[in-house]
């Protein structure tokens, strides 16, 4: 009897705030959740999970710095739809939506083995102003959410100072612009630990490379892997 009345109750929700698909706007159907099933479908999925070596690691290319896996769900493709799954998390005041997104990702690329090893999840830090500003760090969002999925802790172990936005900057002005930008939270230290750095979308990589750079010169014997949402097809 509870399961039939909370059943209508959730029914009669959807008739007055009906649940859309975040990609084409259509009512979703029962058993869709977030994306329609056609948008899911359609998603451009990157493929990266199981390779051994990917794109991603040829952005993140360093002679000292090597980055055991990597993985993103989809790519980044300024005009398409898509891309509004992740303005709408990082800019629209939906940490929920972030956090959504980070479930899907990690419950599709679980079966991959991507998770096997690693043991913690450290999200891409925000400068405290913009936090401020925003309220959330999308990132954070993003690992707790493939931490409902693998159960792996997430650790805020990265801090990032102010520095300008890397919107519409080259990769080597991206780099300059973010190189001692972020460094270790207070005294922690990540450990000869296996550390999964997550983050909303990787373009050129420059963030991302100087988040790692900070982890290794902390703890030069831990081991490294990135999984971003999105990858910019271009940059």
């Amino acid at each position: 009897m509870k399961q039939a009345i909370s059943s209508w109750i959730a029914d009669l929700a959807a008739v007055i705030f009906p649940n859309v698909c975040e990609v084409c706007g259509r009512s979703l159907a029962h058993g869709e959740h977030l994306l329609c099933l056609e948008c899911l479908t359609d998603m451009p999925r990157t493929g990266i999970a199981a390779d051994a070596f990917t794109q991603m690691h040829i952005r993140l290319a360093s002679p000292r710095l090597p980055v055991a896996k990597a993985a993103s769900w989809f790519y980044y493709y300024r005009d398409s739809p898509y891309a509004g799954l992740v303005q709408q998390a990082k800019y629209n005041g939906r940490p929920r939506l972030a956090r959504e997104l980070g479930r899907m990702f990690a419950a599709e690329i679980s079966p991959t083995g991507f998770f096997d090893g690693i043991d913690v999840i450290v999200p891409v830090p925000l400068a405290t102003l913009k936090f401020i500003m925003r309220g959330y760090n999308q990132a954070r969002e993003i690992a707790l959410g493939m931490s409902d999925v693998t159960r792996l802790p997430v650790e805020n172990l990265l801090h990032a100072r102010r520095h300008s936005t890397q919107t519409r900057r080259t990769s080597y002005q991206r780099w300059i612009n973010t190189r001692g930008v972020y460094t270790l939270a207070g005294n922690r230290t990540p450990g000869d630990r296996h550390l999964l750095l997550v983050d909303d979308v990787m373009t050129t990589g420059a963030t991302t490379l100087n988040c790692l750079t900070a982890l290794h010169e902390a703890s030069p014997g831990a081991t490294l892997s990135v999984a971003t949402l999105a990858l910019a097809h271009k940059y």
